[in-house]
């Protein structure tokens, strides 16, 4: 969907657009070099930290060996590290921050063969040396064009199933929003966005999922923002007018609990739910009150408990994410986790908790910093920071009986409800018995044997008695 928005203001100006997803097209090879014997005026390619960036190498690499095409990096990668993703010799160019405006600005550039240097956003090379401007406005969402669909099979980009509910249905990804206030440790969007908040009117991101209806047959949206529900009066509004225009559609998005507690009546939350907003996912990340505090999460465990109860009494699903792994966090700490999620699940058994995910330094946020001062080297090239991935790295500070902890909470925690499940089948027993067993684990805060173990178990009676 990046792409799409920053093909927009280039397919309005005139410009031909063509959109190649590695991982969509098996033949990406054969349709990229075909392309490059049209002689484009240059390839884009945006790219998260992580394995996007193998194939962000791939593809540049591909274009430098074959053609003097040049080659223009953007994303949160590239805007976090400029300078360092400019030293690659397969990059010749880096958007720093939003694209819409300095890719158009560039194209024009390129295309009449003018000065580039002074394009705001827009990084570059002389000879051995590097320059980047920095971003200086952001897009208005209002005025952004129309996003050209048509450029790709947008087919590939339908799911079967609503994120919502995992009813049947035809999910699509959309963004009504960029950019959070909030002040996460962990983030990118303090510097990536300079913590600034902007979101679409409500009018105008209602007529754009109507015509998803219309055209696509959407009947489900995954609201991607950072953060949906900031400004309270256009989320109210939004609902009104979905209730109004009768989309009958079911939403997924984000929210935080503190807004919950402190911003969201159950007038409201009925009104959500009566939209379609039938579930919302949260990050809480830990339940040691220190630990929220260093990653500045600006919550408590109180807003989690009220969250829970208040979207269960509202019919609204809910999810919530975890982080493990903190720089500084103690085992003591991961348990006092481990407590909070299995109080949830008492709560409310129908939530979704996700596997706890390991912490990451990722550039650009307060806790990278912390994290090099504890021992965390980071990556130093492209091709290095193509292989970084939370399952390979050893932070220096978690020890391995910390390690322990992560690795068995993660192979157990979607385990905690199974002790509800129903049916009389001799499978549904066993899981029972399993849950049952899981609980008490937790209750005992017992992480220390291979859990992977009791599910491959519990698996492989599933397979024998249903294929």
């Amino acid at each position: 969907m990046s792409l799409l928005s920053v093909a927009a203001p280039l397919v309005k100006n005139g410009f031909s657009v063509k959109i190649i997803d590695q991982r969509a097209d098996d033949n990406w090879k054969e349709t990229l070099l075909k392309e490059l014997k049209e002689k484009p005026l240059f390839l884009g390619v945006s790219s998260k930290t992580g394995k996007q960036i193998m194939n962000a190498l791939e593809a540049s690499r591909l274009v430098k060996e074959t053609s003097e095409i040049p080659t223009v990096w953007g994303g949160v990668h590239a805007s976090l590290l400029p300078t360092e993703t400019l030293k690659n010799k397969f990059v010749d160019f880096v958007i720093v921050g939003e694209g819409e405006s300095p890719v158009l600005k560039l194209a024009q550039a390129l295309r009449d063969k003018k000065p580039y240097e002074a394009i705001d956003g827009l990084g570059y090379k002389k000879g051995n040396d590097v320059f980047y401007n920095p971003q200086k406005t952001f897009v208005n969402l209002d005025e952004a064009p129309e996003v050209p669909y048509n450029l790709v099979n947008i087919e590939n980009y339908i799911e079967n199933y609503s994120f919502a509910t995992g009813k049947p249905g035809r999910n699509i990804a959309f963004y009504t929003s960029r950019g959070c206030p909030h002040r996460c440790g962990f983030c990118y969007n303090k510097e990536f966005n300079k913590s600034k908040w902007r979101g679409e009117s409500a009018e105008h991101l209602v007529e754009r999922m109507k015509k998803l209806v219309k055209d696509y047959g959407i009947t489900a949206f995954e609201i991607e923002d950072d953060e949906f529900f900031v400004d309270m009066n256009r989320a109210k509004k939004v609902c009104e007018l979905l209730i109004k225009e009768k989309l009958n559609i079911e939403i997924f998005t984000t929210c935080r609990v503190n807004y919950v507690q402190q911003r969201m009546d159950d007038d409201l939350l009925k009104l959500c739910f009566e939209a379609g907003f039938k579930s919302l996912a949260f990050g809480v990340e830990s339940g040691s009150p220190r630990v929220q505090k260093m990653m500045a999460k600006d919550i408590t465990n109180e807003q989690v408990f009220d969250t829970v109860r208040r979207l269960k009494k509202a019919s609204i699903g809910s999810k919530y994410y975890f982080i493990a792994g903190a720089p500084t966090e103690t085992i003591k700490e991961l348990y006092e986790t481990a407590d909070l999620i299995r109080a949830m699940k008492k709560t409310d058994p129908n939530i979704i908790i996700p596997p706890w995910r390991i912490f990451t330094p990722y550039p650009g946020t307060e806790l990278y910093a912390s994290s090099r001062e504890l021992g965390f080297k980071p990556p130093k090239s492209l091709e290095e920071w193509s292989d970084y991935d939370f399952r390979k790295i050893k932070m220096p500070w978690i020890s391995k009986k910390a390690r322990m902890v992560i690795q068995n909470g993660i192979y157990s925690i979607s385990f905690l409800s199974l002790q509800n499940k129903g049916g009389k089948s001799f499978y549904f027993k066993s899981s029972r018995l399993y849950g049952k067993t899981v609980d008490f684990r937790w209750k005992m805060r017992w992480f220390y044997f291979p859990e992977k173990h009791f599910i491959y178990l519990i698996k492989k009676i599933k397979r024998k008695i249903y294929g």
